[in-house]
């Protein structure tokens, strides 16, 4: 061979060879063996035992440096073999150990959660679980509906919507800061129903525990009790507050009229130092006298039929801070003492004093008269004026208040423009003070750049100083200019009047006419003259008119009654004519009589009425007949659609694909006519008065996603989107839901119909505390500015391409419904593509007792 070995010396090399590759093979059996098999390692020396003795015979028989080199690697993977088989071992073992240890804890566990378990669901008690890595509670137990807890989980972690609005609120602080800093609290809440649950809240490494217990019998009763305690102490506590800041002395008593309580004005007024001082020293703010009339009539027996604690309250001075004051004193007595205050009324009577003074002195008659009148001394300085004088020269209070001279009080209001100028100012103004010097009144007429008038009368005083008083008379001369003007145009009106107006006096003398009283009654001048006698004229009328009016206006007129009244009624004259009278008493005993030829609108009314029962007549067909085809439509409808679905359905046999879609469009077209039937039916009901509204309460987003299921298919056909944004909370409102699905269908049907192909159509609803408002809107061409007045009317339709004008009823409906539910509808104008319309119906509706009558 290449290495220069013999024959026999190679075949050892091989057969050795080949050992030390079966050798790690042997040693890998050998570990299995006695790992997967611990009841056969007893066998495992045996089996070294001869692997050594083989080993040793290889040994002594090896001959050449390769064997010892495969004998090297036996030893090593041989070494290595057995260390893990022995690792192997050992650690089969520790988990076996561990594995029976797991299933103790197991068992242990689950024992445990069934006892933990068994005590949260017992009865009587509810608890909520919050974990920090869920949000969201966990609720078990139960609480009897007498509690006034819901049995709803969602409805019961709703905490504000059974607990009274107080308690709601004390509980969320308490769950807020169980949660936040593991805070457990003890409360005793109430629900809205009035009943008492106790509540513990306890934290445990990351969960928080609140656990509600019903309470009854004297549980409840104690509890109640402890939380009307608690709000009486805090009423306590706010009245002491608010007393305490009170600026007027407040004094409690007890039962032996000691004092028990003071405030710090009362501290303030007897000049001590604390209320304990005050309360330990007994120190009295009024003195013995008065204490004991109060006690006495403190402690009085009730006059019967009074109601109420016994009180006393008197006005009498007293010493506050070492200086005597006025006040008014009221004490009250209770079951406990009694309570009372003192009010500081010394500042009140001074002013009221030297009010009542300058009230009697000056404002009880100046003040009162529409005339200005402004006083001046003797040193012709301003003393007093009352508030016509500065209202009519429109001064400001401090040019008056600093009591200005008289000379300077014509200059300032010459400055203002308030006077008119004169040709020597100084002469005229000199003039006008020389009053002063005088000692008699003088009058004067002085005309304002602003078109007023004033008469002025300057009456000098004895001992000195004078009174000037204005008068503004503009009015008194513009009455007497209008006055003749008036007389001027109600003659020339009367004259032009096609109304015949005639005026007696109180003996029935005629005093003033126009031209058509005596063209209407075809009366002579001799007879139309001042002082002719109404019942002359009644004699002349009487022959072409009914009399008995005309003996009525003579007695009217002329008669003596108690009380004057008017007087109305309707001639029928000759040549067919209708005239209407009316007499009106006048002030100085004087009547006016107008007549009116109502000829043309009586004749007119007639026609009108006629025309107007003609109408209603009309009207009140077309309903029977509306009514009467609709119910004679929906049955043969109702057999065309049945018979419809049965061949679209093929169960009396096959059709082929034509057949299929001519059925198709055969049922489709009958419910488009029996919508349109059940439409004219809903429109007889609502012109009847008879639709009555079927109210629940129903869930805003399944209202909506019922309706919109309604138009899916067709929908799908014209190839439009629909997107719907629906409240993220549960909203409920109180409707017909069948009728509110209607009115949402017609809307949609609509907003179908005018929107091309690839379209969105979008339904919004929004929510507030009184109403849910419903927004559908299209991506159509819009409505003309001229229609939209008219697209809630019925029959008013308009045409979309070559489809044709619709009925013009969906619309129309849907306003009736949605006015019938209290609610509103309109089209939204701003809106700059397609149309969109509002639909506000109300949560709870106003009109659900109209539709109920």
């Amino acid at each position: 061979m290449g290495s220069g070995l013999s024959a026999r010396e190679a075949d050892k090399t091989t057969r050795y060879s080949r050992w030390a590759r079966l050798c790690p093979t042997l040693t890998l059996s050998a570990l299995y063996t006695t790992v997967a098999s611990p009841a056969h390692a007893q066998q495992t020396p045996n089996f070294l035992s001869a692997l050594v003795e083989f080993v040793d015979g290889l040994v002594n028989t090896t001959a050449s440096s390769s064997a010892m080199v495969m004998f090297a690697v036996f030893t090593g993977a041989f070494s290595f073999a057995m260390l893990a088989a022995s690792w192997l071992i050992r650690e089969r073992r520790r988990l076996e150990r561990e594995h029976q240890v797991l299933q103790l804890e197991n068992a242990d566990l689950r024992s445990r959660h069934e006892r933990a378990q068994a005590l949260l669901d017992v009865p009587d008690q509810r608890v909520v679980i919050w974990s920090s890595a869920e949000e969201y509670p966990i609720c078990r137990g139960t609480l009897p509906l007498t509690s006034g807890a819901p049995d709803h989980d969602a409805a019961f972690i709703d905490f504000n919507s059974w607990m009274a609005a107080k308690s709601a609120r004390s509980f969320a602080r308490a769950v807020q800061r169980l949660r936040d800093r593991a805070e457990g609290f003890d409360l005793t809440i109430e629900a809205q129903n009035g009943a008492m649950i106790e509540v513990q809240g306890r934290a445990s490494g990351s969960h928080a525990f609140v656990r509600f217990l019903n309470l009854a019998g004297d549980r409840a009763a104690l509890a109640s009790l402890e939380s009307e305690y608690t709000m009486l102490l805090q009423t306590t506590d706010r009245m002491k507050a608010l007393l305490e800041q009170a600026p007027m002395p407040v004094w409690l008593r007890d039962e032996d009229q000691k004092l028990a309580w003071a405030n710090s004005a009362y501290v303030q007024a007897v000049d001590a130092s604390s209320v304990e001082e005050v309360c330990h020293n007994n120190i009295e703010l009024i003195d013995a006298a008065k204490r004991e009339e109060m006690a006495e009539a403190l402690s009085s027996p009730k006059s019967s039929g009074s109601n109420g604690p016994n009180r006393f309250q008197q006005r009498f001075p007293a010493t506050i801070s070492g200086d005597r004051r006025l006040m008014d004193v009221s004490e009250v007595a209770y079951s406990g003492g009694s309570a009372g205050l003192a009010v500081d009324m010394s500042e009140l009577e001074e002013v009221q004093s030297g009010l009542s003074r300058t009230v009697e002195s000056h404002a009880r008659t100046m003040d009162q008269l529409a005339s200005a009148i402004a006083i001046f001394d003797n040193k012709q300085h301003l003393k007093f004026y009352n508030r016509a004088f500065r209202e009519m020269w429109d001064l400001k209070q401090s040019a008056l208040d600093g009591e200005p001279e008289n000379g300077a009080l014509f200059d300032l209001l010459r400055a203002e423009g308030k006077l008119a100028e004169q040709q020597d100012w100084s002469v005229w103004r000199n003039g006008q003070l020389e009053i002063y010097e005088k000692t008699g009144p003088n009058e004067d007429w002085w005309y304002l750049p602003d078109g007023r008038s004033l008469r002025v009368v300057a009456n000098p005083h004895k001992q000195g100083g004078v009174t000037w008083v204005f008068e503004n008379i503009t009015e008194k001369l513009e009455m007497e200019s209008r006055l003749a003007a008036l007389t001027k145009v109600q003659g020339e009106t009367l004259d032009c009047l096609s109304e015949a107006i005639a005026v007696f006096s109180a003996d029935g003398r005629l005093k003033l006419s126009n031209p058509s009283f005596q063209s209407m009654w075809q009366l002579s001048d001799e007879q139309v003259a001042a002082d002719t006698a109404l019942s002359a004229i009644a004699d002349h009328c009487s022959a072409v008119s009914e009399g008995s009016h005309w003996r009525n206006l003579v007695t009217a007129v002329t008669g003596v009654a108690e009380e004057r009244t008017s007087l109305s009624g309707r001639i029928h004259a000759s040549k067919n004519a209708i005239v209407d009278y009316a007499m009106m008493p006048l002030p100085n005993g004087q009547n006016m009589i107008s007549f009116v030829d109502v000829t043309a609108n009586v004749q007119m009314a007639q026609a009108l009425t006629e025309r107007n029962e003609a109408l209603e007549a009309a009207e009140k067909l077309k309903n029977a007949f509306i009514e009467h085809v609709s119910y004679e439509f929906r049955t043969p409808l109702t057999n065309i659609i049945g018979f419809a679905d049965l061949l679209q359905q093929q169960v009396f046999g096959g059709l082929n694909v034509k057949q299929l879609e001519y059925v198709g469009d055969i049922t489709s077209s009958s419910k488009v006519l029996h919508s349109l039937v059940d439409n004219m039916l809903d429109l007889a009901t609502l012109d009847a008065g008879i639709l009555e509204l079927n109210l629940e309460t129903v869930d805003v987003a399944g209202t909506v996603q019922a309706a919109v299921k309604s138009v899916s298919e067709r929908l799908k056909e014209q190839g439009i989107r629909l997107r719907m944004k629906l409240p993220q909370k549960n909203e409920r409102f109180v409707v017909d839901a069948v009728r509110v699905q209607q009115i949402l269908y017609n809307l949609l049907t609509n907003a179908i119909r005018f929107s091309p192909k690839d379209s969105e159509i979008v339904v919004e609803t929004t929510t507030d505390r009184d109403a849910i408002s419903l927004r559908i809107s299209d991506s159509g061409p819009g409505i003309p500015e001229d229609k939209r007045a008219t697209i809630f009317q019925r029959f008013e339709s308009q045409a979309r391409g070559g489809a044709g004008r619709g009925a013009g009823l969906g619309l129309a409906i849907a306003r009736s419904l949605v006015e019938l539910h209290g609610g509103t509808i309109e089209l939204d104008g701003g809106v700059d593509k397609g149309a969109s319309f509002i639909l506000r119906i109300p949560r709870q509706p106003r009109a659900q007792a109209q539709a109920a009558e």
